[in-house]
């Protein structure tokens, strides 16, 4: 087993450059081409929501990673508002995009990609586990979207 660990705060600068770190790494860990793309695709959504949602301001953010033979579990820890990422809130996908409201579709994919989503709030911080799992073991069909 590997791991990773890093400390940011919530700016759109911080994040891309930690998306670009995590892709990297998980690349050099030989992990799978979709499950390094489910990674980035929910930890970018993870670290925006509490950049644009969480009032965190510049509060640190912590980001882990596990890197095992059949998955990568990441944990997220923040300071922002108290928010359970597990609560479903499904948009209406078969809506038109000019139909439906702005927002809602990060986190149908956050539920839709990964595996063992776990939130806890203590000591005034939010506590997301997940993973991704690699190969076959990968949720859904089409590599986790429930498609094709």
């Amino acid at each position: 087993m590997t791991t990773f660990t890093a400390e940011l705060t919530a700016k759109q600068e911080a994040i891309s450059a930690l998306i670009e770190s995590v892709t990297a790494y998980l690349v050099d860990c030989g992990i799978d081409a979709h499950a390094v793309h489910h990674m980035a695709l929910v930890l970018d959504e993870m670290l925006t929501n509490v950049a644009v949602h969480g009032g965190a301001g510049n509060a640190a953010v912590s980001v882990g990673l596990t890197v095992s033979p059949d998955r990568v579990t990441a944990e997220v820890v923040d300071g922002g508002e108290m928010f359970d990422p597990r609560v479903e809130r499904t948009p209406n996908v078969s809506a038109g995009a000019e139909q439906r409201p702005i927002g809602g579709l990060g986190l149908w994919l956050v539920h839709r990609v990964t595996e063992d989503l776990a939130y806890e709030w203590a000591g005034e911080r939010n506590r997301t586990t997940f993973s991704i799992c690699q190969g076959a073991g990968r949720k859904g069909r089409g590599g986790g979207y429930g498609v094709g």
